[in-house]
């Protein structure tokens, strides 16, 4: 799991960056967090390596964390009173 876990983390990182595409990674990247912290918590219960568990939760993580940026940005930027001066008259 903690492989599958870093492999999608590397791809939905890569993928998380292209801003026209970026939403499609929000599912695949929940996945792999949900997998990296379920093979961490084995590994630290286990009292084996971890570091490959750990390193799927944070390119899990960051993707997520970039998505949320850009839609809280848009958000912030956005103005809802200017389709009023754009409108043909």
């Amino acid at each position: 799991m903690d492989t599958a876990s870093l492999v999608i983390g590397i791809i939905a990182t890569i993928i998380g960056f292209i801003p026209c595409i970026n939403t499609l990674v929000v599912v695949p990247a929940i996945v792999g967090l949900i997998l990296g912290i379920i093979a961490f918590k084995q590994k630290r219960t286990a009292e084996l390596p971890s570091g490959i568990a750990l390193a799927g939760i944070i390119l899990n993580a960051l993707p997520l964390l970039v998505i949320t940026a850009y839609l809280v940005l848009a958000m912030v930027s956005g103005d809802a009173y200017s389709i009023n001066e754009m409108t043909i008259k």
